[in-house]
């Protein structure tokens, strides 16, 4: 009996015993859990480890940019000192750059135009461009532009740079023997000597198409028969203003030309610059300028016009349609530019009507485009650093070309950047380069932006 009574106490502090041991293995894994969430959220949450150290990173890399940015404005500053007068005047702009503003151009003094940060901004003339006067000398519609591209070595490097922007291309990455080395040695001088060079703020536009006033018809201004040609006046050279119809129909040749000859015999200028057709490497300097302030030359969809974009516009543009076979529509609706003196909208999702009815509508904007928001209100769009249409609008040509030899035949390819109306912003971004035959000059989607090289 008393061994019954024993053994049965014995159960009793047993079952005891695994009775706490199942409620602290209970308590155990809760605690636990409680701790392993602690840890997810101190690790993984809003204000977590990682998102602190991402932040943390995202601020020493701005840091750093920081103080590039300033060891750049510091070695420009030393370079201006032996720059030729006779040639440059040097101006501070408003955040502490200093400049080289060419002979026969002024340094804009308008807000959100005078300093680095936004893209600094030139007015062919000798006349001040101001707040008080930007809108009524109609600066903008009447005096070419340019902007300064700060590529001092330092915070920014004036190079070639196929490998960062190697996804975004096609029909280009199969060769390997791209070239852009005509003048480069020259060209290389000049933005080492001044810390940069100056960069058309819109496509090279064509000075008639200010005259349109009304329905134009489009076909008549724009065929490639008439734009094709560099043997024009010096009235009707490329101009970089707001309002006019982008240059298109196009050869790369005529665009070199022409891009040569915009200062070539104009007496308050050609001392001071020399012109020509953007190239590969003022191209790749731009974009990793943008990229460097977080503007995306990757997928440039929601600050370019593509056929995947959308928003609203007060002015003059042309739509046009391209059918099932390839071939733009050559009705009455297609040739002409249109006015809108109220806000147009672009339709968004207009490659879903393409992949339902196999045809694109793309809508072609004027240089510079004055984009409104619901409440009519002018924004900024299309633009970058103060430059217009980098991403979008039309392809633009560059001097990058590629010669292939095939026994007694020679074939050229040249290289066009940054995408069109009838393109998509994600495919073809800012940064996308494309071979192409640098003979094609019968497209609408092709056309140019000069650049400007001190002397």
């Amino acid at each position: 009996m008393q061994n019954n009574r024993k053994s049965n106490s014995m159960k009793n502090i047993l079952n005891s015993f695994s009775g706490i041991t199942l409620i602290a293995l209970v308590v155990t894994i809760v605690v636990l859990l409680i701790l392993a969430s602690v840890s997810i959220t101190v690790v993984f949450g809003d204000d977590g480890i990682l998102q602190l150290a991402k932040e943390a990173g995202e601020k020493t890399d701005e840091a750093v940019q920081g103080d590039k940015e300033n060891i750049g404005n510091a070695t420009n500053y030393i370079k201006s000192l032996s720059w030729d007068t006779s040639k440059v005047t040097a101006v501070t702009t408003k955040d502490g750059a200093i400049v080289p503003v060419p002979k026969g151009f002024v340094g804009s003094e308008v807000d959100g135009e005078n300093t680095i940060k936004d893209g600094f901004v030139i007015y062919e003339g000798d006349s001040a461009v101001t707040n008080e006067n930007v809108e009524t000398s109609n600066a903008r519609e009447e005096r070419n532009q340019f902007v300064w591209v700060p590529a001092d070595g330092v915070s920014l490097e004036y190079k070639q740079d196929k490998e960062t922007w190697k996804n975004n291309a096609y029909g280009y990455n199969d060769y390997t023997d791209w070239t852009d080395n005509e003048e480069l040695e020259r060209r290389q001088a000049s933005v080492s000597k001044y810390g940069g060079f100056y960069v058309a703020r819109y496509e090279a536009g064509v000075p008639e198409s200010k005259d349109y006033d009304n329905d134009t018809n489009y076909q008549e201004k724009s065929n490639a028969e008439n734009r094709n040609r560099s043997d024009v006046e010096e009235k009707d050279l490329p101009a970089s203003k707001k309002g006019l119809q982008s240059w298109n129909y196009v050869t790369q040749k005529v665009a070199k030309e022409l891009s040569s000859k915009m200062y070539e015999n104009k007496e308050s200028v050609r001392n001071s610059v020399t012109s020509r057709l953007i190239d590969s490497y003022a191209w790749d300097t731009i974009c990793k300028w943008f990229s460097n302030s977080g503007i995306n030359v990757t997928d440039s969809t929601l600050w370019g016009n593509y056929l995947n974009t959308s928003y609203k516009i007060k002015g003059l543009y042309a739509q046009h349609i391209y059918n099932a076979t390839n071939d733009w529509e050559e009705t009455e609706d297609n040739k002409n530019y249109k006015k809108t003196d109220k806000p147009f909208g672009i339709p968004s999702g207009r490659n879903d009507e393409y992949e339902k009815n196999n045809i694109r509508k793309c809508y072609e904007v004027v240089t510079g485009i004055t984009v409104v928001d619901d409440s009519n209100n002018e924004i900024y769009r299309n633009r970058a650093k103060n430059i217009y249409d980098f991403a979008g609008n039309m392809w633009e040509w560059t001097t990058e070309i590629r010669e292939e030899h095939d026994g007694m035949n020679e074939t050229s390819y040249a290289v066009m950047r940054g995408g069109s109306f009838s393109s998509n912003g994600d495919f073809n971004p800012a940064s996308v380069r494309h071979g192409g035959n640098p003979d094609s000059g019968f497209d609408r989607p092709i056309g140019f932006r000069p650049v400007l090289y001190l002397k």
